[in-house]
């Protein structure tokens, strides 16, 4: 009874020192993933961070991190799904959503774009120039479009107007050009 005692010791004392090991690793990779990142290596960084993730999966910091670098590489799908990850843990973080944000307004998903930057703007109205700047670029593309779509629903009209014109013009050719000429020798023949 005294040995599987002490076995279960040793074996609770290694575990705990193995997660301690793990997380030293990961501490390790995720630190030389943000160092890469302020050197301006993304994809470096991304594998790092990779790393990082794979030893601690439950670290937000590291997803956030790695989206980061994903959207400096203009990766922005997959920047989204590291923001979305980290705002599912933690909903509270005005930086990843206005990320987010930015990442969605890339992916020309301009209203949830707007959601998430107008949430930034009411939540730090002091501090949100970066959530004002897409703000305007998402009211200027929505006001592009909405000429564009205009413009298109104008040349439709003018399509259904040319061709409506076109119609009338025949039938005016088939009255004068063969009905009353056929009424004429119609009415010529029958008083002969």
């Amino acid at each position: 009874m005294n040995k599987l005692i002490t076995l279960i010791i040793l074996l609770t004392i290694s575990l705990a020192s193995i997660k301690a090991q793990n997380v030293e690793r990961y501490k390790d990779y995720h630190d030389k993933g943000r160092m890469l990142i302020l050197e301006g290596k993304y994809q470096e960084a991304v594998a790092q961070l990779d790393t990082a993730i794979q030893i601690m999966p439950y670290y937000a910091r590291i997803f956030q991190d790695r989206g980061y670098a994903y959207m400096q590489l203009k990766k922005y799908k997959l920047a989204l799904r590291d923001f979305d990850h980290v705002l599912k843990k933690q909903p509270y973080l005005d930086e990843v959503k206005l990320q987010r944000g930015m990442a969605l307004y890339h992916l020309n998903y301009l209203d949830d774009a707007e959601r998430d930057l107008l949430s930034i703007r009411k939540a730090r109205p002091d501090k949100n120039f970066e959530a004002e700047y897409y703000l305007e670029s998402i009211n200027k593309e929505k006001e592009l479009l909405r000429y564009k779509e205009q413009e298109r629903i104008n040349i439709l009209r003018y399509q259904a107007e040319s061709r409506r014109l076109e119609r009338a013009r025949h039938r005016e050719n088939v009255i004068w050009n063969t009905v009353v000429p056929l009424a004429f020798w119609t009415s010529v023949f029958l008083t002969w």
